[in-house]
């Protein structure tokens, strides 16, 4: 790796690791102790691994192999493991825009079957992903790319708002919200 680009990993996770601290303690769950916020390591890799094979999971990215690509393309990501006790209970990953203006969180994913955070993953990733968004001065945070509309209903109930794909190349459909 360049020098400049172990300046901008080394400097982005500590944006990241600021946005999760300050959400871990405002947390307004009552097992808030439980819950463990922090980035993707080779253990919640591992753990991510036997998503693959659960026949609940909605989709067929893999974490092992993708992350590692995706993180190193993206020094100045946005990444979330959150876990109850020993169980990862989701992961999450998106990038700033090439102007820094916006957020893109591109991957939402809670554990398959019997997460202990069920109905929790998404409200946690979108407190920690605002605040990161905040914290390097992005205007606005999108979702990309829903799986359905059940999802674009439960992203909406956050104040995002839905804008469809124009049908150009390579246009995806997201949902977004202006960051204060």
């Amino acid at each position: 790796m360049l020098a400049t680009h172990d300046d901008a990993e080394r400097r982005y996770e500590s944006f990241r690791e600021m946005a999760r601290n300050a959400i871990q303690k405002e947390l307004p769950y009552t097992d808030r102790n439980n819950i463990r916020l922090g980035s993707i390591c080779p253990n919640a890799l591992m753990h991510a691994k036997r998503w693959n094979e659960d026949p609940r999971r909605l989709v067929e990215w893999s974490w092992d192999g993708g992350y590692r690509d995706y993180s190193y393309r993206n020094p100045k990501r946005f990444e979330l493991a959150t876990w109850y006790g020993n169980t990862l209970a989701g992961l999450s990953l998106g990038r700033p825009s090439y102007a820094g203006t916006r957020l893109r969180l591109e991957f939402i994913e809670s554990r398959p079957s019997s997460s202990p955070l069920r109905g929790r993953i998404a409200p946690i990733t979108i407190s920690v992903a605002e605040l990161y968004a905040s914290i390097i001065g992005a205007e606005e945070l999108r979702i990309i790319d829903p799986i359905d509309d059940r999802l674009i209903e439960y992203y909406s109930s956050f104040g995002y708002i839905y804008r469809k794909a124009t049908g150009e190349k390579n246009q995806k459909h997201y949902l977004v919200k202006a960051i204060s």
